[in-house]
């Protein structure tokens, strides 16, 4: 039941965004630097009309879409091969500068030179030569040189001078990210976190930090293919938004279950703290609240529920939870935190299973009588 006087709750501040592979769980991108984030719903209302005047007697919802609206101020290639579908790969190709000593009237490179992106064969740059040569090397520091195993083609030193060579190689550690030509936006389960605050008390001017709001997309699409904002004095954001989708695909595969066919997404709010499992606690119950009925040893795990929002729901943190039996001779349960029963001799009781609300600190009962008869 909602109340005339809620905790107002506002929302400031985003947490992080993590993007994980639909088919395995792994993780493929992460940032904990999003900057602004949104959600944008639309739907088509379709009106039915009749009667007298032709009034509107009903309107109908269709074409519901969840667009997304994400901004992260870090600029991670993998989350930006996420926007184009492509994979982030290692061994890209970098240039390099080295000194080289002309001998037998060659320039020989020790690295394994390669073509730089866009040319088809190895080339190479000299800028400068340490001899008479300089000037005339200097000028002619744009020409590329083709690099043939190693040596550099077409160009003539003199021995003994060192000659700056720019060329390029490839290197194990540096990322490659190979942008297609055709954009296909990855589909990833998502997860963005946002702050949750509440007023600090009865202070109007203050707040403090009281849950963080999740929420998740167990289909999303991004849609803002690579826009990627660079400048002299602002940091670059990358464009991470993109677009719910239901995932009746992968329930007829038997990846997903049956009951979230239909769903965009989930929002979850998790209260901060140590102890705010049972902050929304408003009742326990026993399920099955006949005589529970059990033969000398016989063992059962008793169904409890708590019922939060009005809505019965499991327990998640069974410690919160105390059971007791008023006859232990004729049952008991396996601990005090447990839900498992052993009956005992014959006899009846009843057992009892409570729990305190560690916000409002009241107390919720429930009891069930049970019977011990040998058979």
């Amino acid at each position: 039941m909602y109340t005339f006087k809620p905790q107002a709750l506002f929302t400031k501040g985003i947490v992080y965004a993590e993007f994980f592979d639909v088919n395995n769980g792994n993780l493929l991108g992460f940032s904990p630097f999003v900057t602004d984030f949104g959600l944008n719903g639309t739907m088509n209302e379709g009106d039915i009309e009749g009667g007298l005047g032709n009034q509107l007697i009903l309107s109908l919802p269709d074409t519901s879409r969840l667009e997304v609206t994400a901004t992260t101020a870090d600029s991670a290639l993998n989350n930006m091969a996420l926007t184009v579908g492509a994979q982030l790969a290692g061994n890209g190709v970098i240039e390099t500068m080295t000194s080289v000593v002309a001998s037998d009237g060659a320039l020989t490179l020790e690295n394994n030179a390669v073509a730089p992106y866009g040319s088809d064969t190895a080339i190479c740059y000299v800028l400068t030569s340490s001899g008479s040569d300089k000037a005339a090397v200097e000028a002619g520091s744009g020409k590329a040189y083709e690099v043939d195993n190693g040596q550099v083609v077409d160009f003539t030193p003199i021995n003994g001078n060192s000659y700056c060579v720019k060329y390029f190689i490839r290197n194990s550690s540096a990322d490659e990210l190979t942008i297609p030509s055709l954009f296909q936006p990855a589909v990833v389960r998502a997860h963005f976190a946002v702050n949750v605050y509440a007023q600090s008390g009865g202070d109007a001017m203050t707040g403090s930090l009281v849950k963080i709001r999740h929420y998740y997309f167990p289909r999303y699409q991004f849609n803002q293919a690579l826009q990627v904002t660079e400048s002299q004095t602002t940091p670059g954001t990358t464009n991470l938004g993109g677009r719910c989708l239901t995932y009746q695909q992968a329930l007829d595969a038997g990846v997903v279950c049956s009951d979230n066919n239909f769903v965009y997404g989930f929002i979850v709010d998790e209260i901060v703290g140590n102890d705010t499992s049972t902050a929304k606690v408003e009742g326990i119950y026993f399920i099955g609240g006949n005589t529970l009925s059990l033969t000398p040893n016989e063992t059962v795990i008793v169904p409890v529920k708590y019922a939060v929002n009005g809505v019965l729901t499991d327990i998640s943190d069974m410690s919160k939870v105390t059971f007791t039996s008023s006859n232990t001779s004729a049952g008991n349960f396996s601990s005090a935190h447990s839900n498992t029963f052993t009956a005992g001799a014959s006899g009846n009781g009843t057992i009892t299973v409570s729990v305190i609300n560690g916000i409002t600190e009241t107390e919720y009962k429930d009891t069930r009588p049970f019977s011990v008869i040998s058979v």
